[in-house]
């Protein structure tokens, strides 16, 4: 199973986490984005492979990732060999746990507890594979919203410019501020972490997977909260051009659920790394009941 998702706030690692497949968010950069007849400026979304095994979303990204000049956001230097150390294990490795940035709770449902519990149990699992494994006390400011600009961010910032029509709102320029500042304390809480940690871990999701009836009620009655409330680990990798990937981590109430993989950027061969050490050493090869 091989497909290539957008990830605007989670859009690959949510589905992802939700149906027991790993997904992927690149550096922001990392996959050119090109589209000739609804031309796209994407600061904020990235294209990224879902499959069924590390190494297949590995490989997918390797294909994916590259210099092309024709993106004015891409990165031009060569991407690392994903596959070269994927097999090297994560013995040495410094990792830190977040139950929830700080702020998540707010958006909790009520599994969210178990979930949480679930995934941080597996992830300091790490530790019999020679890995390091601490919870950080980091504290991260909530976006509170799904992905996208902030208030006072101008519409160039829109997760896929080019939809925008003309006239363009005026940017307030205090708004504007107060938005560029939350980044960069976020980004600095990030800085720091990694200062200490090679990679973050935390759940994907804290939910498990709606039913289709609770998704559309929900997108369609609240859109705004419910963006909030399904992205609270997920888009700050977004915001700030994080690379990030979920792997499968078991079932909570029979649904699956996701161990989140974050790093700083251009450390996908890390995170590949990590990725595939704990799905060769905690497979999951059960799948949920249909009906």
């Amino acid at each position: 199973m091989l497909d290539v998702g957008s990830d605007g706030g989670g859009s690959t690692r949510l589905p992802a986490a939700f149906s027991g497949v790993v997904g992927v968010h690149p550096t922001r950069g990392l996959v050119p984005h090109v589209d000739y007849r609804q031309p796209k400026f994407r600061l904020t979304s990235t294209n990224g492979p879902l499959a069924r095994d590390v190494r297949d979303a590995a490989l997918v990204m390797q294909v994916l990732a590259g210099p092309d000049a024709r993106d004015y956001i891409c990165i031009q230097n060569e991407p690392a060999d994903l596959l070269a150390t994927l097999d090297a294990g994560v013995g040495g490795m410094r990792l830190a746990w977040t139950d929830n940035y700080g702020y998540a709770a707010t958006h909790a449902s009520p599994e969210s507890g178990r979930v949480v519990a679930a995934v941080r149990e597996m992830a300091f699992k790490l530790r019999s594979l020679g890995a390091g494994v601490e919870t950080t006390d980091q504290v991260w400011e909530p976006s509170n919203r799904g992905g996208g600009p902030a208030p006072g961010e101008p519409s160039v910032y829109e997760i896929e410019v080019g939809n925008n029509p003309p006239p363009l709102p005026p940017v307030d320029s205090r708004l504007y501020r107060e938005a560029l500042e939350w980044r960069a304390r976020n980004g600095n809480v990030f800085r720091d972490l990694f200062r200490e940690y090679d990679l973050l871990l935390s759940v994907t999701s804290q939910s498990i997977a709606p039913t289709v009836e609770q998704w559309d009620e929900a997108w369609t009655t609240r859109p705004e909260k419910m963006a909030a409330d399904y992205t609270p680990h997920t888009v700050l990798c977004n915001i700030l051009g994080l690379p990030a990937v979920s792997v499968p981590c078991g079932f909570v109430d029979g649904m699956p659920v996701g161990l989140q993989i974050v790093g700083p950027p251009s450390s996908e061969d890390r995170i590949f790394r990590l990725a595939s050490a704990f799905q060769r050493a905690f497979p999951v090869t059960e799948r949920p009941s249909v009906g």
